[in-house]
């Protein structure tokens, strides 16, 4: 009894297309499945649908950490900076969980506590900077943070893979600040930085969100 079977030439052929046919529907369906793999998320919205929607939202919270670079200082903290559409609460934590500065603003009324002693202005960039000592933007940065436009005047750059902001310029409390948008995450269909770079004169303010909540 023979232990191999010799294939006539008829056999050959017919099991030759037959591995070609597999082959070729392997082959397809691999095609196929790479063409059904979603794209990423952070891609095809258009710059001015971005912003409508963007701007549309006005009740957010994020938590971070910040940090404040000057040519013989630097300072970090961790972020919690929950905005509504009258009214904001800003937190500033040390590494050791010591809170270092708390914001609550009404409208107009800002009440400012720093090392233990509440302070009230009308003018919130002034008077973070009289107890500070530093040029903290709050009423643009809050939008720059979502990487929208403060003025109709600031100047943005586009990237070209997704169209989303890279850079913006600003002319803000008559002073130029610069912005650099690092990475993005897409939340809850809104395309939001995670990551900045904000630079005016000596000063470098640095920001990593770790979260966003958007209510």
């Amino acid at each position: 009894m023979h232990l191999f079977y010799v294939l006539t030439h008829s056999e050959r052929l017919m099991f030759r297309q037959f591995y070609t046919c597999l082959l070729i529907l392997l082959l397809t369906s691999c095609s196929t499945l790479q063409k059904e793999q979603p794209t990423s998320d952070l891609y095809f919205q258009s710059t001015e649908d971005r912003n409508n929607q963007l701007n549309a939202i006005n009740r957010w919270t994020v938590f971070g950490k910040i940090a404040f670079i000057q040519t013989k200082k630097r300072e970090s903290a961790s972020l919690n900076w929950k905005v509504n559409e009258n009214s904001q609460q800003l937190n500033l934590t040390s590494y050791l969980g010591i809170n270092v500065l708390h914001l609550v603003s009404d409208n107009d009324n800002h009440q400012l506590k720093v090392d233990g002693k509440t302070y009230q202005s009308d003018n919130l960039d002034n008077l973070i900077y009289s107890l500070t000592g530093l040029n903290f933007p709050t009423n643009a940065l809050a939008y720059w943070i979502k990487g929208l436009p403060f003025d109709k005047d600031d100047k943005l750059t586009y990237s070209e893979v997704n169209q989303l902001p890279q850079t913006l310029e600003s002319y803000y409390q008559q002073k130029v600040w610069k912005i650099q948008y690092k990475n993005y995450r897409n939340i809850n269909g809104n395309k939001l930085p995670t990551s900045l770079l904000i630079k005016h004169s000596d000063l470098t303010i640095r920001i990593a969100i770790n979260q966003w909540i958007i209510n």
